[in-house]
């Protein structure tokens, strides 16, 4: 595995570990504000746990179709070392010629 992958993975894993300590918080917060709260509150409070339920159902979607297409992605170019060369380098080449005409035309 690449270092940047490895590192992105590091980052990906970070802010999922925010994420799930941000949503324990607002779920802590939530639990305490207890009875002592009006209906107003109270309707607000469950608004807030039904927007952090399906916030949670929306981010295991997200992360399980990353993972599913990665592994994709993965077997393509397992499969296809070569194409997945030639396409590399095609786009390689591509992005280098283009920056270096905005290089040439700001002179």
């Amino acid at each position: 595995m690449s270092k940047s992958t490895t590192k992105s993975r590091a980052q990906a894993d970070t802010t999922t570990d925010n994420l799930h300590d941000l949503l324990r918080e607002a779920e802590m917060a939530l639990s305490e504000a207890g009875d002592q709260a009006s209906d107003k509150v109270v309707a607000l409070r469950d608004r807030l746990r039904d927007a952090l339920a399906e916030g949670k159902d929306v981010m295991k979607d997200i992360a399980s179709t990353a993972r599913r297409q990665a592994a994709q992605a993965d077997e393509v170019i397992r499969a296809n070392p070569y194409a997945a060369i030639g396409v590399a380098t095609g786009l390689g080449l591509l992005a280098g010629y283009l920056i270096s005409r905005s290089c040439c035309t700001r002179n």
